[in-house]
Formats: structure tokens, sequence, C-alpha cells
């Protein structure tokens, strides 16, 4: 089932402003449907460069992050 910019913004609203948004697959010519988003408490960031394919480990560390997955 397709998400709402409500249901999101609603399980985001009390985290800190820097927390890291990121996603699980990126498909540059088409758009797709969210099929689900979480907020990851234990991740470890790997590379701070936006390009990067692998920029987050979800688990192993200290940092909260928010994952769309499509």
């Amino acid at each position: 089932m397709a998400q709402t910019l409500r249901d999101f913004l609603k399980a985001v609203e009390n985290l800190p402003p820097d927390t890291l948004l990121c996603v699980a697959e990126v498909d540059e010519a088409f758009a797709s449907h969210v099929e689900e988003f979480e907020i990851v408490e234990n991740a470890k960031l790997q590379n701070k460069k936006s390009e990067a394919s692998e920029a987050v480990e979800l688990g192993n560390g200290t940092q909260t992050v928010v994952v769309i997955r499509w």
C-alpha cells in the first residue's frame, strides 16, 4: 500500500532535525510508491558522500536514520 506524506511526517515528527534520511533501492528511470519506511536507531554511518551506494549500515551503530523502502 502506498504511504502518504501525512503518515511519514507523523512517524518522524519527534526525531531530531539532523536525522539521516536513507533509501533502500534507487531506480533513476521511474518513480515508485513507497512501500514502507522505518526508523532505525542502531545504524552506523559508512560514508558521508551522498553518491555512495552503501552510506549507512542498518545495525551495529548508535545513530538514528529514517529508511524509505520501495
